[in-house]
């Protein structure tokens, strides 16, 4: 992936402010603290700066030129920590999950499992959205890894600018339908992975499990052994009178029509989701 090209706005970061000691009085107190928050704001920034150049030349010194977008995407996934990130890079140069192409997945997408909402954020982070219907893939018949590969290609789709890495994803699991003869413990084992990014670098902001059945709870509590505490803590079991909690004001209108309060017919989504990304691959060729 490291010739992929895709152009992302750099970064453009004011300089630190230097000045003498300020003396103030306490109705100075609201200048001041929004001084600080400024201070603190411009520090983090010169932060994330160094690390990304940090990150440059070190690939730099072996005459490999990082694309942007490439490597804003490692720094945010880790925290702007340059040392984990140029590890992160290195051991996903040969990643298969980070060469996704549509045409090699159509017939997982065919399945209406996994497609992105356009249009949809939500409501707190404005992070964009991936609808997954789990009763439309079984496990035992072992389309477990394509639907992960599709899963990650959709990652990969949301995670090509600074403010979609910087906002993260969430991902809305739809358990209407799902029995458990086509549930596996194994495949949630693989999509706990998918989502804390062991596949690809995209950090998963919230996972809303909506309508999940009665005996969901035993699964759950298995579940928690396979996460971390900050992942779990992103994990929401909820009914769908709940979702207006979650996404963005009109929801309803980017919503399939799988979900009782949705309006948008799922298929069409995906249909149309799979020319765009086919298009866009054949143009690159």
């Amino acid at each position: 992936f490291f010739t992929e090209t895709k152009i992302m706005t750099s970064i453009v970061l004011p300089k630190f402010r230097r000045g003498g000691q300020s003396t103030h009085s306490k109705d100075d107190t609201s200048i001041t603290s929004s001084s600080s928050s400024d201070e603190m704001q411009l520090a983090s920034k010169q932060a994330e700066a160094n690390c990304i150049a940090e990150i440059k030349d070190c690939f730099r010194k072996f005459g490999i030129r990082m694309p942007e977008e490439i490597v804003f995407r490692y720094a945010n996934f880790y925290n702007f920590d340059a040392e984990e990130a140029i590890d992160g890079i290195h051991e996903d140069n040969g990643n298969p999950y980070m060469k996704l192409k549509m045409e090699d997945l159509e017939e997982q997408f065919e399945t209406n499992a996994v497609f992105p909402l356009p249009k949809l954020r939500t409501r707190k982070t404005n992070s964009e959205v991936i609808y997954i219907k789990m009763s439309r893939f079984d496990p035992h018949k072992g389309d477990s890894d394509e639907f992960i590969a599709s899963l990650c290609y959709v990652l990969n789709d949301l995670s090509q600018t600074v403010e979609q890495c910087r906002n993260g994803v969430t991902v809305v699991a739809d358990m209407q339908g799902v029995t458990k003869e086509n549930f596996s413990k194994q495949h949630c084992a693989k999509l706990m992975q998918a989502l804390q990014g062991s596949m690809v670098p995209t950090r998963v902001d919230a996972f809303i499990v909506v309508s999940p059945p009665s005996w969901f709870g035993k699964v759950f509590k298995w579940m928690k052994s396979k996460v971390s505490k900050d992942f779990l803590r992103r994990i929401h079991l909820i009914k769908q009178e709940q979702l207006p909690q979650f996404l963005m004001d009109d929801y309803e209108l980017y919503l399939p029509d799988d979900l009782c309060q949705g309006y948008a017919v799922g298929a069409e989504i995906c249909e149309d989701y799979m020319d765009l990304k086919i298009a866009h691959e054949q143009k690159q060729q």
